[in-house]
């Protein structure tokens, strides 16, 4: 790290560049950052301090500073609300950040913390159905400005354009619209992305409409409607921003209805296990696939279900951690738990922290061959640990283990006849094997092997492929972020860990996802605190059949647990239930079960206690030589004689804080009327109003062309040919009541 001769603002101009050449970000958002940036400059003259080097800011400047947006800078003479402070103070933090980058001395980024935003600016970030068809019938459709504004509303509405995309839009984008019913087209969005947005029928029915009032030769789609001689009429971005909220006022929809909100009234997912496959929900709500994986309440079994009916609704979200399984749903989710009289229906809003919750133990299903075991094993651990760089036209795969190395050195010698290198880190305590390939790289991105490391998922082909792939690809992910001792797998990204974790339930193995919050230091010196994620393999029997799939490298080095007292069944209730009927009918067994089977006080099992299955089986045993039966009776022993379901301990109940509240709902034939959603068992209606992380939770990067993972919740698996399918069956499906 260097101190710098140059002054704060003649850094400036320098970091702007560097937004735009190194980090490659939009004009738009250069742009801001000078614009937020001059208040700096404006505040640094006011103080005097007009000369302050990166080195001579002190952590007084920075309060001052902060002190000077709250309180003594007016925006038309009005002070600034907490939201634009902090885009001043993510401006500075950016500037900061460059320093860093540059080996500039300065404070540190992460010393600036955002100020909450006050309770008073909450805002609402979704609009239901209904207030979406208010808004798109508030234009007066028999006037040219009400034409045009409506065409607005249905091509926001339908494309999830950005307010600068939308008004970028030409009159020649559209020239041959005339009998097309859809339409697909290629944007440059932000950051300079190419994507693909589509317009569904009734998008481009009202575009039609506008256009047909169009006879000036003016180039914008969109245009004011008043003359101005040598000035192109394309609307602004305050333009739109005006005429939705005009628009929402009219309605009574919330005035503070953007743009913005209406690129997010799409649909998230879930993992959900058909016949033959895990698929997301929205991906499962457009599949023609009608067959489904279901519990029989006759024997608690798995068998295949008719899927019967597709819905969608938009809903408030809860977040549920149960014995380290997440599920988010709606608060009228029904999930099942077990009562005095055996396996019951509880919504999600009424779950307590205690309560107990039905999950599933093992996925069945044959699979599909795709790959070579060997092939995925390398991707397993290139995923796990290594880096894969178009630009350099390589993988780089690292270890501190060199036999590790060697072992993968071994496996791509095999497979592609290609004799990698390993040699000495730089600048680590470590080793690294190169291996130059492009069409290697490229399919390895096609696999979303490129991500950061939080947006990391398991390759879509995994969810329906054989075992044997599965579990080769385990041990290769195993080998590069496993543990050395208790198993455990560590991992930045919720989203991948959830999806391992249902992967293990191919093989009937229990695990359990742990977050926390981890420091790590940069070879810079700087620190960062993210969420950090394991997923753990607790018991004995777990264990074992994870050592007898997954032939990690560090199998020698794995330890296992000496014991395992039994699966515990909390059906407390139930016992109760028995013993007042018991009671009631003059059949005293609880003295005979200490005589037979040392089971001293059965009582201990009502409350608190849980007991174990063999105990459970002995009590039935007992009842069954008293010559006892009932419904309740009858409902035990299934549940203590299955192996294909276990109960998990509510641990964590709380709202969602994700702005999409879209859910799917699929109903099943009566006969079954349940599905595997994420490790649990889920009521056939509002089965999946859910969403995976991400937090996770996701919804389409590609289509709303976001930068980040995590502003979208991206369904990471989705071709363009599909997002089309889907567009065109979500979009054009919906008739209003003009």
């Amino acid at each position: 790290m260097k101190k710098s001769d140059k002054t704060i603002i003649k850094h400036i101009p320098d970091f702007l560049d560097y937004c735009d050449i190194e980090k490659g970000l939009s004009n738009s958002t250069q742009k801001s950052y000078h614009r937020f940036l001059g208040r700096l400059v404006d505040w640094l003259k006011i103080t005097g301090k007009e000369n302050l080097k990166p080195h001579e800011l002190t952590n007084e400047d920075i309060w001052n500073y902060r002190v000077y947006l709250s309180r003594k800078y007016k925006y038309r003479g009005k002070p600034l609300k907490k939201t634009t402070q902090n885009y001043y103070l993510i401006a500075l933090r950016a500037l900061l950040s460059y320093f860093t980058d540059k080996d500039i001395v300065s404070i540190p980024a992460g010393k600036i913390k955002l100020p909450k935003d006050a309770k008073g600016e909450k805002t609402v970030k979704f609009l239901n159905l209904e207030q979406i068809e208010k808004l798109l019938l508030a234009p007066n459709n028999k006037t040219k400005i009400g034409l045009r504004d409506r065409a607005i509303l249905e091509t926001l509405f339908s494309t999830g354009l950005r307010i600068a995309e939308l008004i970028a839009l030409n009159k020649e984008q559209f020239a041959n619209i005339k009998n097309k019913k859809d339409l697909e087209l290629s944007i440059i969005g932000k950051g300079d992305n190419p994507r693909t947005v589509y317009f569904s029928e009734r998008a481009l029915s009202w575009l039609k409409k506008y256009l047909e009032t169009r006879k000036d030769k003016e180039k914008a789609l969109f245009i004011h409607y008043r003359s101005r001689k040598g000035i192109e009429n394309r609307l602004t971005a305050r333009s739109i921003q005006r005429i939705i909220k005009r628009c929402a006022i009219k309605t009574g929809v919330p005035i503070f209805t953007t743009p913005h909100t209406l690129r997010h009234c799409l649909h998230p997912s879930t993992r959900i296990v058909l016949s033959n496959k895990i698929v997301s929900a929205r991906d499962l709500f457009f599949h023609r696939s009608t067959k489904i994986q279901s519990i029989d309440w006759r024997d608690l079994s798995l068998k295949k279900a008719k899927l019967i009916s597709k819905n969608y609704h938009i809903t408030p979200l809860y977040s549920i951690l149960a014995d380290g399984y997440n599920i988010i749903c709606s608060p009228k989710h029904r999930l099942f738990t077990l009562g005095p009289k055996g396996i019951e229906e509880i919504k999600a809003k009424d779950l307590k922290i205690g309560n107990y919750v039905m999950g599933i133990k093992k996925i069945n299903f044959r699979g599909r061959k795709y790959f070579h075991p060997d092939f995925w094993r390398i991707i397993g651990y290139t995923l796990g640990d290594g880096t894969v760089s178009k630009q350099r036209r390589g993988i780089i795969l690292n270890d501190k283990n060199r036999k590790i190395l060697k072992f993968y050195q071994k496996l791509i010698k095999n497979l592609f006849n290609y004799q990698a290198k390993i040699g000495k880190s730089k600048g680590r305590k470590a080793y690294e094997m190169k291996i130059y390939n492009k069409e290697l790289v490229e399919f390895l991105q096609s696999l979303g092997l490129n991500r950061k490391s939080a947006h990391l998922r398991v390759p879509k082909y995994l969810f329906s492929a054989t075992k044997n792939e599965i579990a080769q690809f385990l041990a290769g992910f195993y080998d590069a972020e496993g543990n050395s001792g208790t198993i455990r797998l560590f991992s930045s990204s919720l989203e991948l860990l959830k999806d391992i974790q249902v992967l293990l339930l191919r093989f009937g193995i229990d695990s359990h996802i742990n977050k926390r919050k981890r420091t790590v230091t940069l070879p810079q010196g700087r620190k960062f605190t993210h969420n950090f994620y394991t997923l753990h393999i607790l018991h004995r029997p777990d264990q074992l059949r994870f050592i007898k799939y997954m032939k990690t490298q560090k199998i020698s080095f794995l330890k296992i647990e000496p014991g395992f007292e039994g699966e515990k069944l909390p059906v407390g209730k139930i016992l109760i239930e028995i013993r007042k009927d018991t009671d009631r009918k003059k059949i005293f067994w609880s003295d005979k079960l200490k005589k037979n089977f040392g089971i001293n006080y059965v009582a201990r099992y009502f409350h608190k206690l849980h007991p174990v299955k063999k105990t459970v089986k002995k009590i039935i045993a007992q009842l069954e030589e008293f010559k006892y039966s009932s419904k309740v009776l009858n409902n035990l022993k299934k549940i203590a004689y299955t192996n294909t379901i276990k109960w998990l301990r509510v641990k964590e109940k709380k709202l969602f804080h994700s702005p999409r509240y879209s859910t799917y709902d699929f109903g099943l034939n009566q006969e079954f009327g349940n599905l595997i959603t994420d490790g649990f068992i889920s009521h056939n209606s509002f089965a999946t109003d859910l969403l995976s992380k991400g937090v996770d939770l996701r919804t389409i990067q590609e289509f709303l062309g976001h930068r980040s993972i995590t502003s979208t919740q991206i369904y990471t698996h989705v071709t363009s040919k599909r997002l089309r399918e889907i567009h065109r069956k979500f979009h054009s499906g919906r008739k209003l009541k003009e």
